[in-house]
């Protein structure tokens, strides 16, 4: 029975870590078409919900430290509780580069861009389409 509820306990960490990767898509997302459309309100909302990403990066990873203190995980099970508390850094990582780009738009204000954004749009396309096969 213990290993059914662990088993359990880990699916629900792999769910909340997509949660957590969806999340951080959409903000980075949100974060170029402010910054392409010169949003100023959609950047605080970026900026804003950056606070809502860590938590959720220190949730899982209370999680992964309770189960690693209770159950005493054998090397496999061990190995991927490591490799989500790895990935959900990464993932808030990503998360505060979006709210970086939010920080610049609205430092930025109504000064208008230097020149057309072309590159960013792409790459931040690119990180999504990674995101999602990883």
């Amino acid at each position: 029975m213990l290993r059914k509820t662990f088993e359990n306990d880990i699916q629900q960490l792999k769910d909340e870590l997509l949660l957590l990767g969806s999340m951080v898509e959409q903000q980075t997302l949100d974060a170029v078409e402010a910054l392409k459309k010169r949003d100023l309100d959609a950047a605080r909302r970026v900026y804003a919900s950056d606070a809502k990403i860590n938590e959720k990066r220190f949730a899982i990873e209370n999680q992964v430290m309770i189960l690693i203190a209770t159950q005493q995980p054998m090397a496999h099970d061990l190995r991927l509780l490591a490799s989500i508390l790895e990935v959900s850094a990464e993932l808030e990582r990503m998360g505060d580069y979006a709210k970086g780009m939010a920080t610049v738009n609205i430092r930025m204000g109504d000064e208008p861009l230097l020149k057309p954004l072309i590159d960013i749009p792409r790459m931040a396309q690119i990180a999504s389409s990674m995101l999602h096969r990883a």
